[in-house]
């Protein structure tokens, strides 16, 4: 705005020099304010509708990657993210260990309480996972009543701990949401990432030991080192 004044009162300045000096000031004066009138409405609407823009392109860029529900990242993001940092681990040290988490009835829950308070316990299982989780894990809702997190550079005691915490944070929420004797826990599969080992493949063997856990009554971790050796 400052610079289209300075730059219309120098074009004012060249013209009335040579036709009109008599009459420079008063013109001067009068071209700026002029300006300044007509600039300042315009600057403020376009950097106004430039914040909007911008807005709007962190609102599309969160929605693209977040699970509307529970504000965990969705089923795609999971997955890109997790396996950018399973593709920069080399031989040495531990890559990490995946979480693969499922509801424990939740079905029931919907179907005694309805809808909208299983969609509660949804988002604060999602809560309950961010609160036990590392800056550096990763954290996904993989679609109903399915989560997974990607523990960086854990061994398998280091994810079994953490897994306890989990197990302990979610049986809290039936007392958050005043669920009386209906209790919410959650089974956990477990399976640490081994070098070369593709993404879909650890999230696979963590999908199996899920099944374990299930069958071991619900509520509990199981490892997919125990599945192995069961097979």
């Amino acid at each position: 705005m400052a610079v289209a004044a300075a730059g219309a009162d120098l074009l004012t300045l060249v013209f009335y020099s040579i036709f009109f000096s008599d009459r420079l000031v008063l013109d001067l004066l009068l071209t700026s304010v002029i300006v300044l009138f007509v600039a300042s409405p315009l600057t403020y609407f376009f950097l106004r509708r430039s914040a909007q823009f911008a807005e709007l392109a962190a609102e599309l860029e969160k929605a693209n990657r977040t699970d509307e529900l529970t504000g965990l990242l969705n089923r795609k993001t999971f997955m890109a993210e997790t396996r950018r940092l399973v593709g920069t681990r080399g031989t040495n040290g531990s890559t990490g260990a995946m979480l693969f988490i499922d509801a424990d009835h939740f079905k029931a829950i919907n179907d005694s309480f309805g809808h909208a308070i299983g969609d509660a316990v949804l988002r604060e299982i999602g809560s309950a996972l961010k609160s036990c989780i590392r800056e550096a894990d990763v954290v996904g809702h993989l679609g109903g009543e399915e989560f997974a997190v990607f523990v960086d550079k854990a061994d398998f005691a280091q994810a079994a701990a953490l897994c306890g915490r989990i197990h302990q944070k979610v049986k809290e929420i039936s007392r958050t949401l005043g669920l009386g004797s209906r209790s919410v826990t959650v089974s956990i599969g477990l399976s640490a990432h081994e070098f070369g080992q593709e993404l879909e493949a650890l999230l696979s063997a963590a999908d199996r030991a899920l099944y374990v856990a299930k069958s071991k009554g619900r509520d509990c971790t199981a490892q997919a080192v125990e599945v192995r050796a069961a097979a």
